[in-house]
C-alpha cells in the first residue's frame, strides 16, 4: 500500500522523526509566515509537475489550493492538498530504508545530495548499507551512515538518531520502503520535508490501524475490487489486453517479466495471496474484478507447493459459474493433485497447461491450443 505524504508523515512522526507542522486543506496549520501546498498523489516528481506551490501567507493559500485540486500528476487526480509550514532549508539529504529482496535484508540508502534530482546523483554520492536481519541496526551502522551524510553544519549525533528511528519505524510498520527526501537541515534541526512510505499489504492482519485499502481514492476501481476480494491487483498498461491472475507475489513478478518478454501487453495483474484457499466466493470476487477490464485473454498461473490444486480448481469452477470471464482463459496449473484439478477445469472451455512455457506461448493473439 502506497501511502500519501500526509499519511506517511503522521506515521514517522510517531516514531520520533520531526516533520513540519501541517494540515489537510481546507484546514491550515496555525503558524506565521510562508506555506507550502502539496498535491497528495501516490507518485513522485510532484514539484517538476507543478504539484507543489509556495505562498507567502494564509490569504494566498486558497487560490493555490484551487489550482492544485483535480490536477493530474503521473496519471493520478489530486483529491487532497496538504498544507504545511515553509522550512528554512540549509541543506538537503536523502535517507531511506528499503527491502533488498536479493540480499533478503533491509538496506539503508543515503546521500548528502538529496532533493528533486536524486535520480541524477552520481552513484559515488549514494551509500547502500545492508543490515543483517539477525544483527539489526547497530550504533556503528548509524555512525557510518551519519559520517557519509555529514557536512558543514551537520550534527552527526542527530543524524544517527534519525537513521535509527527510521530503521525501527520500518520494522514496526512492516514497510517495504520508507523514504525521506529531502531530510532537511534547518536552523532548528533535521526535519522530514517529504516522506514516501510503501507498506506490505500481506502484513495488514497485524495493523488494524492502517487505512482501509478498499476505500482509498488513489486506487482504481479494479484495485479496490481486488483488495475487497483479499487479493492484490495492480493496473499495468491501460492499452494492454492480457490480465494475469497468479498464486503468489514472487510468481506474479516472474510471470509479468515473462509476459513482457513474450511481447504481450499486460492490462493488469492480480496476486491471489490467501484467496487461493478462499473457495468459490473469494475467487468469484476476483473474477468479478477482472471482468470489467474486458481482457482478450486471462492467464491463470497457479503453482501450488502446499495447497491442493484440485481444491483450488473446484473453487475456480464454482466462481466461473457466477462470474464468467470474458475472452479466452488460459490456465497453467501445477502442484499437488494438479492432474485432478486440470481434469476438473477442462469441461469449462479453459485452455489447460501443466508447464509454463507452452502456456505463455498460447497467449499470443490468434493462438489457441
Amino acid at each position: 500500500m502506497n501511502l500519501l505524504e500526509a499519511e506517511g508523515k503522521a506515521l514517522i512522526a510517531q516514531h520520533g522523526i520531526k516533520v513540519p507542522r501541517g494540515a489537510l486543506w481546507p484546514e491550515l496549520p496555525v503558524i506565521e509566515g510562508g506555506l507550502v501546498l502539496k498535491a497528495q498523489v501516490p507518485t513522485g516528481k510532484r514539484g517538476k509537475a507543478g504539484g507543489i506551490r509556495f505562498v507567502a501567507d494564509h490569504q494566498q493559500a486558497e487560490s493555490a489550493a484551487k489550482a492544485l485540486l483535480d490536477m493530474e500528476i503521473g496519471g493520478h487526480r489530486t483529491k487532497a492538498i496538504y498544507v504545511e509550514e515553509k522550512l528554512d532549508i540549509l541543506h538537503e539529504h536523502y535517507l531511506a530504508i528499503a527491502i533488498d529482496r536479493d540480499r533478503r535484508c533491509h538496506l539503508v540508502i543515503a546521500s548528502p545530495k538529496g532533493g528533486m534530482d536524486i535520480e541524477e546523483v552520481d552513484p559515488r554520492h549514494i551509500l547502500r548499507l545492508p543490515i543483517d536481519p539477525l544483527l539489526g541496526l547497530r550504533s556503528f551502522h548509524a555512525d557510518c551512515v551519519a559520517r557519509f551524510l555529514s557536512g558543514e553544519g551537520d550534527d552527526q549525533t542527530a543524524l544517527g538518531e534519525v537513521i535509527a528511528s527510521l530503521y525501527h519505524a520500518a520494522l514496526a510498520l512492516d514497510a517495504e520502503l520508507i523514504e525521506i527526501n529531502p531530510l532537511a537541515l534547518t536552523p532548528s534541526g533535521l526535519v522530514a520535508a517529504d516522506a514516501k512510505i510503501i507498506l506490505d499489504d500481506n502484513a495488514r492482519f497485524r495493523h488494524p490501524e492502517w487505512p482501509d485499502s478498499t476505500k482509498r481514492t488513489d486506487r482504481s476501481a479494479f484495485e479496490r475490487a481486488s483488495a475487497m476480494a483479499g487479493a492484490v491487483g495492480v493496473e499495468v498498461d491501460p492499452e494492454g489486453d492480457t490480465v494475469a491472475v497468479v498464486s503468489g507475489a514472487g510468481l506474479m513478478m516472474a510471470t509479468l517479466d515473462l509476459l513482457a518478454d513474450a511481447g504481450l501487453r499486460v492490462r493488469a495483474v492480480i496476486d491471489l495471496g490467501g484467496t487461493v484457499l478462499s473457495g468459490a466466493e473469494g475467487l468469484r470476487q476476483v473474477l468479478a474484478a477482472v471482468g470489467p477490464l474486458k481482457p482478450r485473454v486471462t492467464f491463470l498461473n497457479a503453482f501450488m507447493q502446499t495447497a491442493f490444486c484440485d481444491i483450488f480448481a473446484e473453487g475456480l469452477a464454482g466462481a466461473h459459474q457466477t462470474a464468467p470471464l470474458p475472452g479466452r482463459v488460459v490456465v497453467r496449473l501445477k502442484g499437488r493433485r494438479a492432474d485432478i484439478g486440470r481434469a476438473r477445469l477442462q469441461p469449462l472451455g479453459f485452455e489447460i497447461h501443466e508447464d509454463l512455457e507452452p502456456a505463455i506461448a498460447a497467449l499470443a493473439p490468434g493462438r489457441r491450443t
